[in-house]
């Protein structure tokens, strides 16, 4: 019947508008239909009997999305009525009374939805954004449901955001998902991106960061700068400019060109490098030159550690200092050490070597033994020979009788220059024979 097809040409409209609202809007558009239809029954409008159509007007509304003077028309056959108006009323749908032809109706209970409404927490129908306060508050909707309040993600810089560039994907120089904080960037003090250097100031001071996040003046850039003394931007350390970006001096602990050596670095140098035969290389750390002061050269004349004498400089050494008795004493030839083959131990009553005695070892000689009647044998000196001073040929410088001499053959001399001294009494003319001419010593 035709209130059927209004029906159906109703509930095919509202699904149009949508699967999200037409749930809840068919039920809300059918229960106003037959409360309209059961309104124009009662009145008397559309009880006709020649099949002819009634005009229904009836308004409806959308908070967000109005819709007003709708006009529905309705066609009636013989015997539609309608129930009461205003308020929730008990609405109608007609059958056909197969007695009398008349439309029978049966009450359906509906329920007065309005329909779709801005503020009921849903998104339908032309709304963008409901959450059910829609005050235009940061990150909820605008009053009438028709857009977004301010949020993160809009582009601008809004409520609690520090950074908002409608991307917020956290890239390089962008702004994090949250809109909290920014994404990584120069000058966050983390080396990223291209960055080669961040320090978080970036001011472009010595061994710092530019603000480009590139790396600042530094030692080794090939530039004078900071603190420098120069900067030829190699690695090489004993050049005329040190790694530490020094000029080259005495004193800063690299050789550089014109120094033999700095502190305790000789460079791996000798003193058997610098042409002495030993000793300890130093350096004069005033100069940077070397300092062979403890270097020697034997033969030079000069005695030098470890040198024990060097040439006729016996350093003030003796045999006697040596612990010999005397002699003569000499240097090495290598004058690590003395020599003292011509040293002598003459003294100790000990015959050594090259001694014929030594003090009252007179090793078995005697006067008698040196051709002398007797007397008293001395041991010269340097231990070389015997001292006969003191032996004697007996008494033949005695006065006495004929003979008077023990030693026979100066007896036998005498006598034969003189008879009269063995002939006669031994005299003094006897004696001075006796000595000047037959070699007798007195006592």
């Amino acid at each position: 019947m035709e209130g059927q097809a209004l029906v159906t040409s109703l509930g095919a409209w509202s699904r149009g508008r949508g699967r999200a609202r037409a749930r809840r809007s068919v039920s809300g558009w059918i229960a106003a239909l037959a409360l309209l239809v059961a309104g124009g029954c009662a009145s008397g409008e559309g009880d006709t009997t020649d099949g002819s159509f009634t005009s229904i007007t009836s308004p409806m509304t959308n908070p967000t999305n109005p819709v007003t003077n709708a006009t529905t028309t309705v066609g009636t056959t013989a015997g539609m009525q309608t129930g009461g108006t205003g308020g929730e009323t008990a609405g109608t749908t007609e059958r056909p009374d197969e007695s009398t032809g008349h439309a029978m109706t049966d009450p359906v209970e509906t329920t007065g939805d309005p329909g779709p409404t801005c503020g009921d927490g849903e998104v339908e129908g032309d709304e963008v954004c409901d959450d059910g306060v829609n005050d235009g508050a940061y990150g909820g909707c605008t009053p009438g449901c028709l857009g977004f309040a301010a949020s993160c993600g809009d582009g601008e810089l809004n409520g609690p955001e520090v950074c908002d560039d409608g991307v917020n994907d956290g890239a390089y120089d962008g702004c994090n998902p949250d809109c909290l904080d920014f994404g990584p960037g120069c000058g966050d003090g983390q080396i990223n991106g291209d960055e080669t250097c961040d320090d978080g100031v970036n001011d472009g001071s010595y061994d710092g960061c530019n603000p480009d996040c590139t790396v600042g003046p530094y030692c080794g850039d090939g530039v004078q700068n900071g603190p420098e003394g120069c900067d030829d931007g190699n690695d090489v350390d004993n050049d005329a400019c040190s790694n530490a970006c020094a000029s080259a001096s005495c004193g800063d602990n690299v050789v550089q060109p014109g120094e033999d050596c700095e502190g305790g670095d000789v460079g791996g140098e000798s003193c058997a490098t610098q042409g002495f035969e030993g000793g300890a290389l130093a350096c004069n750390n005033a100069t940077c030159q070397f300092d062979t002061s403890a270097c020697y050269q034997c033969g030079d004349g000069v005695v030098t550690n470890p040198e024990a004498c060097d040439g006729n400089n016996l350093n003030g050494e003796t045999c006697q200092s040596q612990g010999f008795v005397g002699g003569a004493l000499a240097c090495a030839n290598d004058c690590a050490s003395f020599n003292t083959s011509s040293c002598t131990t003459c003294g100790n009553n000990n015959i050594d070597p090259g001694e014929t005695c030594d003090g009252s070892n007179l090793n078995g000689a005697s006067c008698v033994s040196a051709g002398f009647l007797g007397g008293t044998l001395l041991c010269n000196p340097d231990c070389g020979g015997y001292n006969t001073a003191q032996c004697n040929h007996g008494d033949c410088c005695q006065q006495g009788g004929a003979g008077s001499c023990s030693n026979p053959g100066i007896l036998s001399c005498t006598c034969a220059l003189d008879s009269f001294c063995c002939n006669n009494s031994w005299d003094s003319i006897c004696v001075n024979v006796a000595i000047n001419s037959c070699g007798a010593q007195c006592p």
